[in-house]
């Protein structure tokens, strides 16, 4: 891809042009445009071996997270947290680094582009992405269809690396999220005709503390809607344990129909007060406290959401993995910690179970949140920057 960017930036661009930073003509060289789009490209590149690193079983970190299980539930979840904390570090230094070089080549342009970077193996990551739900539901399958145990221990195998590839995809959707959103964000200021945004303005500064707060705002809904979900599942599932003769003992069917009916109502009603808080805060921001107090929100949001992505995605990962490990017994250390059923096992299901609405909800739903803000942003920003900031008005 490196190459194929090298050629299409020779061969397509002119050897110098001009672009207007905030107002400002900076002429930007073809080759520079080239390094804003390699810096984006190799900067997912390294995102995706970090996740890889941090949620694969083959490595420590996961086997160190299995490893706690051993002395129960609470310290699997304390490793578990943790790993995912400093999996945000080397994430994010990449894309710290990747948007300074961009910015200081071909400012919002370079950003832009070095997002389309980042995108550029978009196939790829989409093949990597769907390969963890099919590995994972081919399982079920053989398992539903009680077929050996050695064909399940193999489609375990590969739904662990179903987790990573999956964690990988969310590393790049998340990273790409970070640079779009920071390029969205340089056109609504220059769109809302902001020449600087002061952070140390109390109309800016409220703005930032408010955007940091929304995506734990917005993952406490999503992450309490699973939980409701889950609830209802459980309490159905032993009402039909209770109710229907025959079921435990595996001579009558159970009643598939409404459990799946829980499950796709839930998903649809449950997620109208995570949109709506997406969907109404800019504009509640925008007329009320005016342009200069959003930009601070969607900085805000900005800066938070995308750590939080990685660490609950990876976090989910890893904990879903090293349950795998255990179960797996693939290696002596493995085998230490016991099979299915044991005390480290049930410690390990723990864990996973934590980690599912992590993973698979809150944490990649969360670049919706910030790409979404910025774009609502952007399209009424004229209308902000004239009839915004009612109540600094009339206060």
């Amino acid at each position: 891809m490196t190459v194929g960017i090298a050629f299409i930036s020779w061969i397509a661009l002119p050897s110098s042009f001009t672009i207007f930073n905030f107002g400002i003509q900076k002429e930007v060289k073809n080759w520079q445009l080239f390094l804003c789009v390699g810096v984006g490209l190799w900067a997912g590149l390294i995102i995706g071996f970090v996740t890889e690193y941090y949620t694969s079983n083959a490595y420590s970190p996961v086997q160190d997270v299995a490893d706690s299980c051993r002395t129960g539930a609470a310290t699997n979840v304390i490793f578990g947290l943790a790993l995912g904390y400093k999996s945000v570090i080397i994430p994010i230094f990449a894309i710290a680094i990747s948007i300074f070089v961009s910015f200081s080549f071909a400012a919002m342009y370079g950003i832009a582009v070095a997002a389309l970077g980042m995108l550029s193996t978009i196939a790829t990551g989409l093949a990597i992405d769907a390969y963890g739900p099919i590995s994972d539901n081919a399982g079920g399958i053989a398992e539903m269809a009680g077929m050996s145990h050695r064909i399940r221990e193999r489609t375990d195998a590969l739904d662990a690396a179903g987790n990573t590839t999956a964690a990988i995809g969310k590393g790049f959707a998340i990273g790409s999220a970070a640079l779009v959103s920071l390029a969205l964000f340089g056109a609504f200021v220059s769109r809302a005709a902001i020449s600087t945004v002061n952070v140390l303005t109390p109309k800016v500064f409220i703005g930032l503390l408010v955007g940091a707060m929304l995506p734990y705002w917005f993952s406490a809904m999503t992450m309490k809607s699973v939980g409701s979900a889950a609830l209802k599942m459980v309490e159905e599932v032993r009402r039909q344990f209770n109710t229907i003769p025959g079921l435990m003992e595996g001579t009558a069917k159970p009643d598939y129909a409404t459990c799946v009916k829980i499950s796709t109502d839930a998903s649809i009603r449950e997620m109208i007060p995570p949109g709506a808080l997406v969907m109404l805060t800019p504009l509640i921001v925008g007329i009320f406290f005016g342009v200069e107090t959003l930009s601070g929100v969607l900085a805000g949001s900005l800066v938070s959401g995308v750590q939080i992505a990685i660490s609950a995605s990876n976090t989910g990962g890893a904990w879903d993995n090293a349950k795998k490990y255990i179960e797996a017994g693939a290696s002596e250390h493995a085998k230490t910690l016991g099979p299915k059923g044991s005390d480290p096992h049930k410690a390990a299901v723990i864990g996973d179970t934590i980690g599912d609405p992590l993973k698979d909800t809150s944490g990649p739903s969360l670049n919706i949140l910030i790409k979404l803000m910025a774009v609502e942003s952007l399209v009424f920003a004229p209308f902000f920057a004239t009839h915004g900031g009612l109540l600094f008005k009339i206060f």
